[in-house]
């Protein structure tokens, strides 16, 4: 397997835009990491200009190692969006979404804040083959 390739399950990840305990949609966001297919990237330390945010985001996903393949990338704010489409670079099946309001060039769009449950958004995930542990993913284990 090459240095690019990446082994494991599908995987949902979610770009922070702030550490989990300070971030407005805690809860929300905990519900979606309870499921098994999805992962949580803390926010960087630093807040670029977007020129200079797209050079670090491309360095930064050549040593990302996460647990599984990227099906899906979650942002909340246009902030993290250089380090999501660095991601995408990396794993060109996976899909944009939008977690926080509309996104230019989105796959799928899903306010956390205003719905009222997240049935689409693990309805989304079991599509792309993302374990929600809520739909009948996990008992075909």
């Amino acid at each position: 397997m090459s240095r690019h390739e990446v082994a494991g399950p599908p995987l949902l990840v979610l770009l922070l835009p702030e550490r989990l305990e300070r971030f407005g949609l805690r809860e929300r966001v905990e519900e979606l990491l309870a499921a098994p297919g999805t992962v949580a990237v803390d926010p960087p330390r630093v807040v670029l200009p977007l020129a200079l945010a797209r050079v670090v985001a491309r360095r930064q996903v050549k040593r990302m190692r996460l647990p599984g393949v990227s099906r899906a990338i979650g942002v909340f704010d246009a902030l993290q969006v250089p380090l999501a489409a660095a991601l995408i670079r990396r794993e060109p099946d996976a899909e944009f979404w939008a977690l926080a309001g509309a996104q230019p060039e989105a796959d799928f769009t899903f306010d956390l804040g205003t719905a009222p449950d997240l049935r689409p958004a693990w309805e989304r995930m079991e599509r792309l083959g993302i374990e929600s542990g809520r739909l009948g993913s996990e008992r075909g284990r």
